[in-house]
């Protein structure tokens, strides 16, 4: 198991067992997002900052930080026991290799009856 710290504050967890992901929000709160509701994860490197999109069935996250490769690479597993955002005061040790994570926004997945276009059920016949 692996514990991503940052001068004994961790941001994440490694553990090759987990059955879901639980993301903690900077203000105590949190969600439990079981593996099998996991549909995808984009990594975008950015100068400033790089970004993951983590999309759910029923919700989407969107990760800022520095360094978000290794956690992106770690959800193909799935091995990512637990995320969670880090105080801005943080940011000025992100100069190595550690992953920091800036900021998780959560938003409920659109709902559609038919995802791939507007189809309409047509009679046989």
């Amino acid at each position: 198991m692996k514990t991503e710290k940052r001068e004994g504050v961790a941001c994440w967890h490694i553990d090759s067992q987990a059955q879901a992901l639980r993301v903690e929000l900077a203000d105590g709160s949190f969600f439990v997002f079981p593996y099998t509701n996991f549909a995808l994860a984009h990594f975008q490197k950015g100068g400033d900052a790089d970004a993951l999109h983590v999309s759910m069935t029923t919700h989407d996250l969107r990760i800022t930080g520095k360094n978000l490769r290794e956690l992106g690479m770690a959800l193909q597993k799935p091995a990512v026991e637990w995320i969670k955002e880090l105080p801005s005061r943080f940011n000025l040790l992100t100069n190595d290799h550690h992953v920091w994570i800036k900021s998780i926004e959560i938003h409920e997945a659109p709902r559609t009856l038919f995802p791939f276009g507007n189809k309409e059920a047509k009679p046989s016949g």
